[in-house]
């Protein structure tokens, strides 16, 4: 890889009241075929810098190469480092960043003099190589005409009232802070005219949508999509300020212990870690990393029809292995032209409150919908005198019957499988209500849910079932 610095021009631009004096910077390189999936161009921003304007090109940009955009001020390249400024993978050939502004999915702020570095994304680079070009203008002008810009990430409703039940969401949305068409107040409003009670805002690799204005309802909680070479996943809750690194390569050394780092800096701030769309079809995009010890959530159901089966096969491995882990379904929302609840969870909690949410999702206490109008259903086990629902423990004595009751408003004509242990027990129809029993053991029981024509309605998530 070669990289050139060329400094093309310093202008001087009478615009009254304020002058403005401009430099522009122009850097090339010319990346392999297989090299590091990261690479970062160097520049030099001066004191006094007021804003910045990079925009970039690339050979074979018809879909030979695909190459993504980012930004560090000066300071450390290290996983998780606080000179992070931005990124826009490839949504934005052209970005800018000040003081007082800039583009969605950069952070504003001031401009620190030093080394800055661009950071390309290759992912995908042309089996001839890629040739980058990238322009940097950086403007400087008379402070006194900085004109402050009203930040605020709005003032959702808390309600205090103690009202336990199932409010509907969606967990992965998307703006166009990274690869979404709307603004997060945009957003807001389709998900409130669809039913949604609460959004989880999940752009790529950055949370500068906080400081976007948002309506009071439905309920806004900030998330990430940490979008890896290896992998995407979710942090839903995270907060004000609060960033994980994406750049996590799974065949490089240490990948198991940074991918683990990653799920214990969310934790630490406030948020919960989910995988996303774990076994897809673009590149990239199927879970190829090790699965952490302390995830939270898997997608089960993205945007379709229907759950996708190896990925409740890759969940129902997790709960196997010991791990109670929270299925969930979303509709990995970009555009209009996409319904935004197809799917939703059902998630039950005693208010409309980010930590009731993330409380309940952590829990387990979530059914996984195909829509946000259809009803949930009801589930219940007991053995002996006591009971359990979606996301519970049930201790049995080893002498019990298992007895699991459901009923779903509206799906007379639909079926109920029971599955135990990953596997299907018994298919019943759901009628006005059905009931299953079985000896009480130690495992897991969920219940999926079908209309008339075979379609899924709804998963719920396990009850996990253990003897004494």
């Amino acid at each position: 890889m070669r990289i050139v610095a060329v400094l093309v021009a310093l202008l001087t631009i009478a615009q009254a009241p304020s002058p403005q004096l401009v430099t522009t910077r122009v850097l090339n390189g010319h990346f392999k075929a297989g090299g590091p999936r990261y690479q970062y161009l160097p520049f030099d921003v001066s004191a006094g810098a007021e804003s910045l304007t990079i925009s970039y090109s690339y050979s074979g940009d018809e879909g030979a190469s695909v190459i993504d955009l980012g930004l560090f001020e000066p300071g450390p390249l290290t996983l998780g480092t606080p000179a992070f400024r931005g990124y826009s993978g490839g949504a934005q050939r052209t970005i800018t960043i000040g003081r007082n502004h800039a583009s969605p999915g950069y952070r504003i702020g001031a401009l620190p003099a030093g080394q800055w570095h661009v950071l390309l994304g290759m992912y995908r680079v042309s089996p001839a190589g890629v040739d980058v070009e990238v322009r940097i203008n950086e403007t400087k002008e008379d402070s006194a005409a900085r004109t402050a810009t009203a930040v605020s990430a709005g003032a959702p409703a808390s309600p205090t009232e103690v009202r336990r039940q199932w409010y509907t969401g969606a967990l992965h949305l998307h703006t166009n802070h990274s690869d979404g068409t709307l603004a997060p107040a945009a957003v807001a409003d389709l998900a409130r005219a669809a039913g949604l009670d609460f959004i989880v805002i999940t752009d790529h690799n950055n949370t500068t949508h906080r400081r976007e204005p948002m309506p009071s309802s439905p309920l806004h909680i900030a998330g990430e999509e940490v979008t890896t070479p290896g992998g995407h996943a979710e942090a839903w809750g995270l907060a004000d300020g609060a960033w994980l690194d994406f750049r996590v390569s799974p065949q490089e050394p240490g990948a198991a212990d940074a991918v683990n780092s990653l799920v214990a800096a969310a934790h630490q701030a406030g948020a919960l870690f989910a995988i996303s769309h774990p076994v897809d079809n673009c590149g990239g995009c199927s879970w190829e990393q090790v699965i952490p010890d302390e995830v939270d959530a898997i997608e089960i159901w993205q945007n379709e029809k229907a759950p996708r089966d190896a990925e409740v096969a890759f969940w129902d491995r997790q709960l196997l292995s010991g791990r109670r882990v929270t299925a969930v379904g979303v509709s990995d929302w970009h555009r209009p032209s996409s319904p935004i609840d197809v799917s939703t969870v059902r998630v039950l909690a005693d208010r409309l409150t980010q930590p009731a949410i993330l409380d309940g999702i952590h829990q387990g206490h979530v059914v996984v919908m195909r829509d946000a109008h259809t009803e949930p259903p009801r589930v219940q086990a007991r053995c002996g005198s006591a009971d359990a629902g979606v996301g519970d423990a049930l201790t049995c004595a080893v002498s019990d019957q298992l007895t699991v009751q459901v009923a779903m408003k509206d799906q007379g004509d639909g079926r109920a499988d029971f599955i135990w242990n990953a596997a299907r027990m018994t298919s019943r129809p759901i009628g006005r209500g059905t009931t299953f029993t079985m000896p009480a053991a130690n495992g897991y029981l969920r219940v999926h849910f079908y209309a008339a024509d075979g379609s899924t309605l709804a998963i719920t998530n396990p009850i996990y079932v253990s003897t004494r």
